[in-house]
């Protein structure tokens, strides 16, 4: 009965990782709200000067707020302090559904002089 239904350790860990999850696009959220993490549509942040690149940042899911704090998310992981030359992108698929794509170039700054 239990490979018919799945066993209980499953659930168990699979609301612990989504809880993990939702925590992590949170902390990004609330960086980003809170002024912490630069993201730029242009390729430089304008009396700043680039010290390293961490490379592409990208996120997607069919939520754009997912993507976007995701995004967010992955460059915290790296370390960055920006994202520069930030995209998004929209697929619309026959069922009605949209996928969203946003991705930049996560950099760490030099000190502001």
């Amino acid at each position: 009965m239990a490979l018919m239904f799945g066993s209980p350790a499953r659930k168990g860990r699979r609301s612990q990782e989504d809880a993990k999850k939702e925590q992590r696009l949170e902390m990004a959220r609330n960086l980003y709200l809170g002024g912490k993490l630069k993201i730029v549509t242009i390729e430089e942040i304008p009396n700043r000067d680039v010290m390293g690149t961490f490379g592409l940042v990208v996120c997607r899911s069919y939520n754009f707020d997912n993507a976007f704090y995701g995004l967010i998310a992955q460059a915290m992981d790296a370390n960055a302090d920006a994202i520069l030359g930030y995209r998004e992108a929209v697929s619309f698929h026959p069922e009605g559904d949209r996928f969203y794509s946003c991705y930049g170039t996560a950099v760490r700054l030099k000190k502001a002089k």
